[in-house]
Parts: structure tokens; sequence; C-alpha cells
């Protein structure tokens, strides 16, 4: 258990406030674009599962383009970084699959407010993946 805390507390050590915010400012314009995109598709009555594959890919391109300038304002031009970028979303993807199949399916909530609880999930993966292993 001891181990454990230790591990917690240096993550918890290795955020850097200001980054963070800057990322957080991002992730809710992303967060905004993301739902925005979801919900229109929904009311075009798309399946939920195209919604959130449209919704995330929207968000990708903003998000890439975004952290890699403002929050972890790296300068160098990399295939390597943008395939870490893409596989950390496609983990994302697929908990915010997960989350959202978990609450409609057995949950029994809307498809929107499905979307908002996978959203919180999100927000920690991309945030510690960018951070420790894309941009670091």
């Amino acid at each position: 258990m001891r181990l454990l805390l230790d591990k917690l507390y240096g993550i918890v050590k290795a955020i850097n406030i200001k980054q963070f915010i800057k990322f957080s400012v991002v992730g809710l314009i992303n967060t905004a674009i993301f739902y925005a995109t979801y919900y229109i598709l929904l009311q075009f009555g798309f399946f939920y599962v195209v919604a959130i594959t449209v919704g995330t890919l929207v968000g990708i391109i903003n998000s890439y383009i975004w952290n890699k300038i403002y929050t972890f304002s790296t300068k160098k031009k990399s295939l390597r970084e943008l395939c870490k970028f893409l596989l950390v979303y496609a983990v994302q993807y697929a908990s915010n699959l997960f989350i959202v199949f978990i609450c409609i399916t057995f949950v029994e909530i809307s498809p929107e407010l499905a979307g908002l609880f996978a959203i919180g999930i999100g927000v920690f993966i991309s945030y510690f993946g960018h951070k420790f292993w894309t941009f670091r």
C-alpha cells in the first residue's frame, strides 16, 4: 500500500499546474467541440457509435494542434509523436465507447447523458498519456 501511495504522490508532484490549466482550457474547448458534434449527429438520427467516432475525430484534430503548440510547446515535427498522440486517443475512444455502452445498456440512461459521463474518464487518460508519453 505504501508503494502505491508513493507512486500516486510522485504523479501528483509531477503535474505542472500551469500546464495542467492550459491542458484543461484546451480540453474544455475539445469537450465542447466533441459534445456539440456528438449531440448534433444524434439529433440527425445517427447511431451513437457513429456520433462518438465523428466527435472524437473532430476533437483529436483540434486537440493535437492546440496541445502541441499551446499546452506542451513542442516544436519538433515527428511522425512518432503523432502516432503516440493518436494511440492515446485510441485508448480514450475505446474507454468512451465502453462507458457509453455500459451506461446506455445497463444503467439505462440517455445517450446524451452517457456521453457526459465518458468525458470525465477521458480527461485523465489524455492528460497523463500526453504528458508522460506523447509530449514528454
